[in-house]
């Protein structure tokens, strides 16, 4: 891939999402939090920042400003494609499973509801946050965090600067965009960043890392959602049977 004015601009485009992310900070949640803002509206403006510079991504890729196999989206039928793909049946499954089990043991959930307390706010809670959460905000983050990230912006600087350091650099820019999870949380999307660049690397083809990465907010989404409706449904019956808030 040339470096050409496309380039550069899509360079900054990207980088400039994690800028964004920081510069808010957890302004987006405070509003949530608040009321100010629904968590729709706020998993609309998360889809509206990933779609973007997605959209003009693409549109590089349709000029010819930068190719597919640059990006890594090829599907040559390898060897290597097919286990990734296997993984990604496994992994499903595997999380399948585990969703399942976590509905049905209840006494895990304030564990878990403890886990999920730096995200709570986010979390879906009603049956059309589930779904807009899991097929726009999950699968957005998966096709636009991955071609970004993992596809332009580790391409892009491992020529200058080796395979494994751009690698690096990508995914601590790709934890800093989740700033709002708080800097502890940046360190391990930072380290999920780099797993699913490893995954890129051995599979070789973006779209096992895009469907992993998915997964993986899909999953956490429906957890999230599991606990917090039922400890929502506990605190309703707790309610009902013991109204202390009657005079």
């Amino acid at each position: 891939m040339s470096v050409s004015i496309w380039s550069y601009s899509m360079l900054v485009i990207t980088l400039a999402i994690p800028l964004y992310c920081v510069w808010e900070g957890d302004k987006t949640q405070r509003n949530v939090i608040s009321g100010k803002q629904t968590r729709l509206e706020a998993y609309a403006s998360t889809m509206v920042l990933l779609w973007v510079p997605t959209l003009y991504l693409l549109v590089g890729l349709y000029g010819k400003q930068i190719s597919t196999a640059e990006l890594s989206l090829v599907w040559v039928g390898s060897a290597n494609n097919w286990l990734g793909a296997l993984g990604v049946l496994v992994m499903a499954g595997y999380f399948s499973l585990n969703l399942v089990s976590t509905n049905n043991a209840r006494d895990t959930h304030s564990t878990l509801e403890a886990q999920l307390e730096h995200v709570a706010w986010l979390m879906p809670r009603s049956s059309k946050e589930l779904t807009c959460f899991t097929l726009g905000v999950s699968l957005s983050a998966g096709i636009c965090e991955e071609l970004l990230f993992r596809g332009f912006l580790w391409f892009l600087m491992s020529p200058f600067l080796g395979l494994w350091p751009a690698l690096l650099i990508s995914s601590l820019l790709f934890g800093v965009a989740h700033a709002y999870q708080g800097w502890l949380h940046v360190v391990r999307t930072s380290i999920m960043g780099l797993v699913l660049g490893v995954i890129l690397w051995l599979t070789e083809t973006i779209w096992i890392a895009i469907t992993v990465h998915a997964l993986v907010n899909i999953y956490g989404g429906l957890l999230a959602y599991i606990v917090i409706s039922n400890s929502g449904r506990k605190q309703a019956s707790c309610v009902t049977k013991f109204p202390f808030n009657r005079i």
